[in-house]
Parts: C-alpha cells; sequence; structure tokens
C-alpha cells in the first residue's frame, strides 16, 4: 500500500513538474536518496535493459532484482525465453513515459555503466512484472534490494502457475 501511494505522489509530482515545463533532475539534488525521475523509452536493448531519453541525454537502464534470459551477449547464445522477454519488454514500454526510481540499497550504476533503476508505467513496477509474467528471474546481485522479498514470491508463484519461460514447453530452467 505505502508503494502504490509513493507511486501516485510521484505522478502528482511529475504532472505538476511537466506544467511547470521543468524535470525532476532540476527541482530534486541529484544526491537524493530515493532518486525519482521520469523519460520516454526510446529502446529496449533486451528483456533487463532499456535506454531513457531524461535530462536531455539517453541514459540505459538496467533493471533492479531482475535478469533475463540473454539476447545480445557476443559471448553467449541466445537463451531460451530471450526473445519473448525482450518483446514483451517493447511491447510494454518502447516510445512510452515512464518513471525511474534509484533504491539507496543499490549503487547508482553498474559496472557497465548503466542506470540501476525500478521502472514504472501506468504506477506498475515492470521489473517486478517480468518476473510475475515469466519472462525473467529475481536477481540479487550483491546486496538485497527493497522489494526483494516481493520480486522472490512473485518468481514462485510464475513457478507454481508455470508461466513463461518456467513453462517445461517452452524451457528448461
Amino acid at each position: 500500500m505505502q508503494e502504490i501511494i509513493g507511486l501516485y505522489l510521484n505522478q502528482i509530482l511529475l504532472s505538476i513538474l511537466v506544467s511547470l515545463n521543468l524535470t525532476v533532475g532540476e527541482v530534486l539534488p541529484s544526491n537524493s536518496i530515493n532518486i525519482i525521475e521520469d523519460g520516454t523509452v526510446v529502446k529496449v536493448v533486451d528483456g533487463d535493459t532499456i535506454e531513457v531519453y531524461e535530462n536531455k541525454k539517453i541514459e540505459k537502464i538496467r533493471l533492479i532484482g531482475v535478469n533475463t534470459p540473454e539476447t545480445v551477449d557476443p559471448r553467449k547464445d541466445v537463451q531460451c525465453y530471450g526473445l519473448e522477454a525482450s518483446m514483451f519488454l517493447k511491447k510494454e514500454l518502447e516510445g512510452k513515459q515512464v518513471i525511474l526510481e534509484a533504491d539507496n540499497s543499490q549503487q547508482q550504476k553498474d559496472t557497465y555503466g548503466r542506470l540501476l533503476r525500478y521502472v514504472y508505467f501506468k504506477g506498475e513496477n515492470i521489473n517486478k512484472k517480468i518476473i510475475s509474467e515469466g519472462y525473467g528471474f529475481e536477481y540479487t546481485y550483491k546486496t538485497p534490494y527493497k522489494f526483494q522479498k516481493e520480486f522472490k514470491e512473485a518468481e514462485d508463484l510464475a513457478k507454481k502457475d508455470e508461466k513463461g519461460l518456467w513453462n517445461k514447453a517452452n524451457c528448461n530452467y
């Protein structure tokens, strides 16, 4: 419930900023503990990485807490359900305005220089939706993150329901 209220407050803030022709980055300090940004998804790289136009530049975003089968890593073959995960994310987000949220339990960027964020569209946590729908796995990098428990529960339910990559007819995970 607290997450939903926070999202509504963020959406109200974004609406006010848009009406004033300002961006979140111009109003909130960049060292804010829980950075909230807005942007438009210009490209889906794969099932857990997107490019977003925000603050007058394009940023590569790695979704926190989720990992999808590989499709673009030149060192690996395309993995089972990777293309489906990428197509799902394209359908959900490409060309759409999203809210990005940092997590103070995680670093701001990963080793590849991508911003680490939760992505929200129409109030829904897309990171969790990828897991819930069976397009990806719960993924903890080094330290627990804010929604780790929820994401693990979402994965358990997707497995139980044999959704997406958890369906033996699709993959063998």
